[in-house]
């Protein structure tokens, strides 16, 4: 590895990882994808290690892109935190950054409303999918499960109450889906590596014996299991506050059968010293107020 630090390659490769897409990232920085491929080359070459896996037109992350990705991040958000503080036009931006379902099915539904009552704020919205420290130097708000962190203000929003949801394909099919019946079905896993699985349980919350043949198929994300409730596969769990919106646009039924509580609270947060910032606390106060009525 040489010494010159490819400063071009590592802004083309940070906008592709982060769009997932070589044509968006030649989009946004105004170069054609051509560039974007030889600088992603130079990279390559550069630490000598795979960063991308190419398929049918789609990128996605190696293990050595995945951590470089991971260690760029905080970088490009100070980067973009000292242009913030010269350039009146960036200043009014507000990251708030949250799990990925919280972030994909309840935040940016709620956009078009957010922008409406604060037109003037630019907010920036990401997405993670495990617990991480919270920096303001990755967001200015968060929403995490951890209660606290020293330096962060943190606000309970919502207990995680698990409920069944379920096409109406998939009902169609199985119609009064109840516990008697419940051996009949499939069920949806989410498997997470630090908070177990949803239906193991939802099984002990509720006393219920699970059947070692249960028909089930396991994800190891919420979102796909999701997915694959609204293709009609099985029932899955999940918070019913991210998944209105499913059920608004017809995708998602509930389902009458016992809930459980995980164990799990949501909270948001933000930077102590910053708690005179009012911009950052208008979004705070809103994100609560919203969700109250979800």
């Amino acid at each position: 590895m040489n010494k010159n630090i490819p400063l071009r390659s590592l802004q083309i490769f940070e906008s592709c990882a982060r769009l997932e897409s070589c044509s968006l990232s030649a989009q946004e920085l105004c170069i054609t994808q051509s560039a974007v491929s030889q600088q992603i080359k130079l990279l390559e070459d550069y630490f000598l290690e795979k960063l991308f896996i190419r398929s049918a037109g789609k990128i996605t992350l190696t293990d050595s892109g995945f951590e470089l990705r991971q260690r760029l991040a905080p970088v490009f958000y100070d980067l973009n935190s000292v242009c913030a503080s010269l350039v009146p036009d960036m200043s009014s931006e507000v990251r708030v950054h949250s799990y990925t379902s919280f972030a994909a099915r309840w935040l940016v539904p709620k956009m078009a409303k957010l922008r409406l009552e604060y037109p003037n704020l630019n907010i920036n919205v990401g997405m993670f999918q495990d617990d991480i420290i919270m920096s303001d130097m990755i967001s200015d708000i968060f929403i995490v499960t951890r209660e606290c962190q020293d330096g962060y203000t943190t606000i309970p929003l919502v207990e995680e109450k698990l409920i069944a949801f379920c096409s109406h394909e998939y009902i169609e099919k199985h119609p009064n889906i109840s516990l008697s019946n419940l051996n009949e079905q499939c069920l949806l896993y989410s498997k997470h590596k630090d908070y177990g699985v949803d239906w193991e349980g939802w099984y002990r919350y509720n006393n219920i014996s699970a059947n070692p043949e249960q028909n089930k198929i396991i994800f190891n994300h919420n979102m796909l299991a999701v997915q694959a409730a609204i293709y009609g596969q099985g029932i899955v769990l999940g918070l019913e506050q991210t998944l209105r919106v499913e059920v608004d646009k017809g995708n998602l039924v509930k389902i009458d059968l016992p809930y459980c509580y995980s164990g799990l609270t949501y909270y948001i947060a933000y930077k102590t010293s910053r708690k005179r910032d009012a911009k950052i606390l208008k979004i705070v106060e809103w994100i609560i107020k919203e969700y109250s009525i979800s």
